[in-house]
């Protein structure tokens, strides 16, 4: 047995021993064999990695969510506070006014009397400026007749 004419023996650790034309396919299966063992260790290796990115990825994803669900509702408790507050300033807001009309109101009514009575006392001083007028006339006028007599008397 001999390695010429592609006779070959088979070993028990390695397989085929001897070479001749079947040495070739064997190198070939061999290094597809340990070529194979290697591209899957090396896939396995890449699936592993690829697996970690995913789920970094996927804890990642799950922390923004929860970032986003908190923030919502920050938001809406915001919003909540917010309408209160509007609520609360809007409701002030009116019980100022309607507190400022009705005063407004009660000084409108006080400055009317006031105006009212102010009034009054005008026309009642007009009245007493044209009495007297009339009686400084009726004086003027008195006056006037005594020197008359006076200067009557001494003629």
């Amino acid at each position: 047995m001999g390695s010429m004419g592609g006779t070959k023996k088979f070993g028990a650790s390695t397989g085929f021993i001897e070479g001749g034309m079947g040495s070739t396919q064997f190198n070939q299966t061999q290094t597809s064999v340990m070529g194979s063992k290697e591209t899957t260790a090396n896939l396995k290796g890449k699936l592993g990695a690829l697996q970690e990115m995913i789920n970094a990825l996927n804890e990642e994803l799950n922390f923004h969510k929860k970032e986003v669900s908190i923030l919502k509702s920050e938001k809406e408790t915001l919003e909540s506070v917010l309408t209160v507050k509007t609520q609360d300033v809007r409701k002030t807001l009116t019980n100022e006014l309607f507190r400022v009309e009705e005063e407004m109101k009660r000084h409108y009514a006080h400055q009317k009397a006031e105006n009212s009575r102010l009034q009054q006392q005008v026309t009642t001083l007009k009245g007493e400026k044209t009495a007297l007028e009339q009686q400084m006339l009726a004086l003027q006028r008195r006056i006037g007749e005594l020197e008359d007599q006076i200067g009557n008397d001494d003629d």
